[in-house]
This record gives C-alpha cells, sequence and structure tokens, in this order.
C-alpha cells in the first residue's frame, strides 16, 4: 500500500520492520521481507516524482571542486539515485577484501567468498542478466579481447562490467510496493531523529516530519534499518545525540570519518598498432541481451607486488565538447546536449560532465562537422534514439569506431581509507528544523600515486606484447589526475565496518555497534572504496543482512 504521508491521520506507526530510505538498498530490503512474510514500513522522504523543495532539505556545505552538489549525487524520492543512475553494474574484486598492508585502515571484517553467494540475487534486481564479469565465463565472446595478441597477464583485459535496463527501483517495483499486502510505503515522511532508549542500546522509534506541513509522525518497530544513501545515513546518526553526544555508533569516533568515493579522469589515449577494425571498443551484448564492456585492470598478484591501488580502464570516446574531433555524431551529441533539451536526455551530472571541454563551446565548428559527415549522422539519431529511449533494455551510450585505432583511455580507481577525510553536522539547519553538514572530502598522494602506476604499466605491459603504447595528453599528467579528482556519487566510508566497536560503526551484518534492533543498509558502511562504483554492492550486502536478520532471534 502506497500513502502520501500528508494524509495520515494518525501521529504513529507500528509495524515489524521499519526501513527509511526508498533507494535500492530500501526496496530490496522491503522487498525481500515482504515476500517473506513480514510487515514492513518504508519511509521515503520524497514521492514518486522530483520535487526540488523536497530536494533541498539534504543540501551541504562542499568543496564544488572536489564534491558534487548533492542535489546533482543524491535523489530524496522513490527509488532514490537510481532516477538517476545509469545502470554500471559491477562486484568488487576479491582483492578489496584481502589485507593489504600498503593502504592503511583497509582491513574488512567480511570476505569476498562471503558475499559473493548473493551476486546473483543482486543481478536479478538490477535486471542485469547473468552475475558474469569475466569474459572467459561468456563461451560465445571468448576469444574477442580488447585487441587481438594482448593475452591476460599482469595486466587483465578479460574482466566485465555489465549495465542494467537502467533500472530504476521507483518505476520497476512500483506495482509490486503498492498490491504487496505486507508492504506499507509512506512518502514525503522524512526521518529526523532515531530515538534510543535510556542506556542507549535499543532503538524505541524514529521521529519523523512530514515533508510540506512539518507535522510529527512517530515510528515503532522491532527492527529499523537505515537506507538512505552514504551522506544522509550518517547524517541522521550524527544528529540522534540525545543518549550518545557523538551519535548512534559514535563511540569510537569513526562516525563520519573515511569518507571515500572514486579517482576518475582522463590523461591519456592508446594508440594501438593492430588492425584497427579488430579493436573491441565499445559495448558488447551478453546471450540474455545485456550489454557488457571490457575493461582493462590488474591481476590481484601484481597489485601486491607493485604495492598498487585498485584501478581500472576502459576506452572512451574523444571529448564531444571539442570540435576538433570532426566527428558528425559526437557533435550532434555535443549540440543535443547542450540545448535546452538536454536535461532530458542524462542526468544532469552526465550532462555537465560531457559539456566540460577547453574547446567547448564553439558551435559554428561543431555544425560544419553534421555538415561534413551528414549520412553517417542522420543515420545514427534513430537508430540510437530507439535503442537508448524506447527500447525495453536501453543502451547505455555510444561509441565511435576510430580509423586511427586511437581511443582516449578513461580510469576509475579506488580512493584510500583516510580519517581526516569526513563528514560532520553544521549549525545551519534545513526547513525541518534538521542540522546540515559540512563535508570535508579529501584525496591523497596514494590516490594520485596508483592512477600514476596504472599507467605506467598498462603502457609497459601494450608496449612488450608489440600491439600499442599510451600516449599522455598533456607534460603534465600528474597534476591532470589531481586536477579531475572529484566525486560526491558513491558515497563511501562513513559508517565504516568492523568487528570490534572500537574499529567502527556497524558489525559485519550492518548492525550499529552498541544496538541490538538497528541496522544500515549503505555504501557508508564500506572499509574500502574499490574499483567499482557502489550501487550493485550496496545491495549485495543488504540482500546478506537480511538473511542474517531472518535467521536471528530479532523476528521470531
Amino acid at each position: 500500500m502506497n500513502m502520501d504521508a500528508e494524509a495520515l491521520t494518525e501521529a504513529s506507526v507500528d509495524s515489524e520492520i521499519a526501513v527509511i530510505g526508498a533507494g535500492p538498498a530500501g526496496i530490496s530490503v522491503a522487498l525481500e521481507l515482504g515476500r517473506n512474510g513480514h510487515e514492513v514500513v518504508l519511509v521515503e522522504s520524497g514521492g514518486r516524482q522530483f520535487s526540488a523543495e523536497t530536494q533541498a532539505l539534504g543540501d551541504a556545505e562542499v568543496d564544488p571542486h572536489r564534491h558534487a552538489p548533492m542535489n546533482e549525487s543524491t535523489r530524496r524520492q522513490i527509488g532514490g539515485a537510481s532516477a538517476i543512475w545509469g545502470g554500471r553494474c559491477i562486484p568488487y574484486d576479491p582483492i578489496d577484501f584481502a589485507r593489504r598492508p600498503y593502504i592503511p585502515d583497509s582491513d574488512w571484517p567480511v570476505t569476498f567468498d562471503q558475499v559473493e553467494p548473493y551476486f546473483e540475487k543482486t543481478s536479478d534486481y538490477f535486471r542485469s542478466g547473468r552475475p558474469v564479469f569475466n569474459l572467459h565465463e561468456i563461451e560465445d565472446l571468448q576469444p574477442k579481447t580488447i585487441v587481438p595478441g594482448l593475452p591476460d597477464g599482469d595486466v587483465l583485459n578479460s574482466d566485465l562490467e555489465r549495465w542494467s535496463l537502467p533500472t530504476n527501483f521507483g518505476h520497476e517495483y512500483r506495482d509490486e510496493l503498492a498490491q504487496s499486502p505486507r508492504i506499507r510505503v509512506l512518502q514525503g515522511l522524512t526521518c529526523t531523529e532515531i530515538e534510543l532508549n535510556p542506556e542507549g542500546s535499543h532503538v524505541v522509534g524514529a521521529l519523523c516530519k512530514t515533508t510540506r506541513s512539518t507535522r510529527p509522525v512517530r515510528l515503532s518497530a522491532r527492527i529499523f534499518v537505515i537506507a538512505c544513501g552514504g551522506v544522509e545515513t550518517t547524517r541522521l546518526l550524527l544528529a540522534s545525540n540525545r543518549v550518545h553526544r557523538d551519535g548512534i555508533g559514535g563511540a569510537s569516533g569513526k562516525l563520519g570519518r573515511y569518507y571515500m568515493g572514486h579517482i576518475s579522469g582522463r590523461i591519456a589515449r592508446v594508440q594501438f598498432t593492430t588492425p584497427p577494425k579488430e579493436t573491441v571498443y565499445g559495448l558488447d551484448r551478453d546471450i540474455d541481451g545485456t550489454y557488457i564492456r571490457r575493461r582493462f585492470s590488474f591481476s590481484a598478484e601484481f597489485q601486491r607486488k607493485k604495492e598498487m591501488t585498485n584501478v581500472i580502464g576502459f576506452l572512451s570516446n574523444p571529448d564531444i565538447a571539442n570540435p576538433d574531433h570532426h566527428n558528425g555524431v559526437l557533435s550532434f551529441a555535443y549540440l543535443a546536449l547542450a540545448s535546452p533539451a538536454g536535461r532530458f536526455f542524462v542526468a544532469d551530472a552526465l550532462r555537465k560532465a560531457a559539456m566540460k571541454s577547453d574547446g567547448a563551446g564553439a558551435w559554428p565548428a561543431h555544425l560544419k562537422n553534421l555538415l561534413r559527415d551528414p549520412f553517417r549522422t542522420l543515420s545514427f539519431i534513430p537508430t540510437f534514439g530507439y535503442k537508448r529511449f524506447i527500447a525495453r533494455r536501453k543502451v547505455p551510450g555510444f561509441f565511435q569506431y576510430s580509423a586511427s585505432n586511437r581511443y582516449l583511455l578513461h580510469y576509475h580507481g579506488e580512493q584510500v581509507p583516510n580519517p581526516e577525510s569526513r563528514i560532520k553536522l553544521s549549525e545551519e539547519r534545513d526547513a525541518l528544523g534538521m542540522n546540515r553538514v559540512e563535508i570535508d572530502f579529501r584525496y591523497s598522494e596514494q590516490d594520485v600515486d596508483g592512477i600514476m602506476k596504472a599507467h605506467q604499466h598498462w603502457d609497459e605491459y601494450l608496449r612488450e606484447h608489440g600491439v600499442g603504447q599510451l600516449e599522455y595528453l598533456d607534460d603534465q599528467p600528474r597534476e591532470s589526475v589531481w586536477n579531475q579528482a572529484a566525486d560526491g556519487f558513491h558515497q563511501v566510508g562513513t559508517t565504516r565496518m568492523a568487528e570490534k566497536a572500537t574499529d567502527g560503526v556497524v558489525d559485519p551484518h550492518g548492525r550499529v555497534h552498541g544496538t541490538d534492533n538497528l541496522f544500515i543498509a549503505s555504501s557508508s558502511n564500506f572499509v574500502t572504496s574499490g574499483q567499482a562504483n557502489s550501487t550493485f554492492m550496496i545491495v549485495a550486502f543488504a540482500l546478506r543482512m537480511i538473511d542474517h536478520i531472518r535467521k536471528g532471534d530479532l523476528l521470531r
């Protein structure tokens, strides 16, 4: 049952389980519990559609050069950030969970083998096909590496990323949520404080306010699951400080610290020397129609030997905003995104990223590219338009063939845990009276070192096998890495997982240390950020958490 919280007649809502936040994690948790016979109330600050007024409740103080505005990186609505998500599905790697002494504060209290069994069900939720993430496990694609003559060794070119439909959880699961007799969805209700018993060991309620009228509503439940996204989950714990001065889970001093995302950008091109038409430069499709893409990565043994952070790379188009590419299709894409209708084509953050270029804005030059290549451009528009906007399984993007066999190399790497990179409450309050947060998001020299090492070893490996080499875009690549270092979309680490309460905020199953009925389903639990964006793994860990809850005593 779905209900706007403004229509509630009662001042309190009781349920067996209260789930706060209706993004991918919250919806997955609610559905799993509801399907297994448990009564659930699922609370979401926003509604079915985006509301700028509601979104503004999550505004935070950030460094705009390093951290995206919260209104671009999050969504307060049913479906959460999946409403603006591109659909890339990637799991963490085994090495992310392994002990790496050269990366400080990186020890996980769980293993890859304990989480991997949940990948299949996670893939089902994302509609991303089989949980197969390596080329050698897909028989019909096995011979096709990125370029001929490049084997897997220290460098791998067989790892895959998969793509969701992309799945907007608010749309995909709307009917099941509405028709479930055991799930009650309350939209337009914002949780502002978690209420503990006097001993601080048990949650007795969640204090909420209706988004528009700010009318108070209290949630009561046997179990509470917070799934508000990385920053908002941490904000709620910090703000719930009536019993524990440092917030719920703050006794270790780790709450709000170790804020991580990823370090990403482009500092080099790959010039292959192999036949151009044999380069696999774009997307392929699995047997079930799922889009997949090959990536460059490194073996676990090589990462340990060279003391590297986990970094991957993939081939990319030239900057579409710079008309020097002389490509009509790319110029059409730029003009479409730069137009007033551009915000309807992709999420605003992705659109803004595509607009960035030293040569951006040269409209006459882009128009000249269109006139230079009219037939290919005109044939591209309806084909791509259908695949992107009409087909059930939508293509995540497009990639242009390079006759010169030269492609930009986009890197995406983990950020090393840093206790000084953090989130804390500010004095400013939002429209509901809740303290906003200040975000002090920091990169380190080790983050940049990881990117530079990756490029060095990619270049050496390509040359060793006689298939190509890297060409840096300028003579200061390290400075370019620093200039491009920014995130805010992958919110990791601020309620970090640890075996002991002295070392973190939640235990290996997501339960907040010191409480018996409060769980966190968020990437804020993650100890490291890995090479993967966090969406897929959030749901995998949430499903593992639900198994633990159902096998325990709390629901008996």
